[in-house]
């Protein structure tokens, strides 16, 4: 025979509103941290893309002689630099971006490829050159024409890529 203690006292458990509270707290937060890290990695992605800008640059630089070489492969405007065989060293510069940001129209050869190093002028030679790219988070202050930059023979970052 099975007798009830009366100064036991009888453990409960959590209602399913309290369940349910306490999971879309964690849900919100859980949102917010994500939310914060997409952003975080899309500024990382602009700062390598922005390094690589200045590291084209430099590579060019090296490539000039003391007379004007020109690009090899890539003759057009708008197409991609790393298809460029001349001047040496333009071959490495793909976006390493993952998942790689897609570009705009007009910023590469196609809108949903993903973004790379383009050139901008269609006779370029190491004296005489544009580079362009796209930053994703456009958070600074040279981003004001929708993300394009684009780097040239002076060595400068700008906004835009006329």
């Amino acid at each position: 025979m099975h007798l009830h203690h009366p100064h036991r006292s009888l453990s409960r458990g959590f209602t399913l509103i309290e369940l349910l509270v306490v999971i879309t707290i964690i849900g919100l937060l859980s949102t917010v941290v994500l939310a914060s890290l997409g952003s975080a990695r899309a500024k990382s992605r602009d700062a390598r893309r922005l390094s690589d800008l200045k590291q084209i640059a430099t590579t060019i630089a090296l490539g000039d002689g003391t007379k004007s070489v020109a690009f090899a492969v890539c003759t057009t405007a708008g197409t991609r630099l790393s298809t460029c065989t001349t001047p040496v060293g333009l071959t490495v510069f793909t976006d390493p971006s993952e998942p790689s940001a897609l570009c705009p129209a007009g910023a590469s050869a196609t809108a949903s490829a993903p973004c790379d190093y383009t050139v901008a002028n269609a006779a370029a030679n190491t004296q005489n050159w544009k580079v362009c790219t796209y930053l994703e988070a456009r958070t600074l202050p040279l981003t004001t024409t929708g993300g394009l930059v684009s780097i040239g023979h002076d060595g400068n970052v700008v906004a835009g890529c006329n």
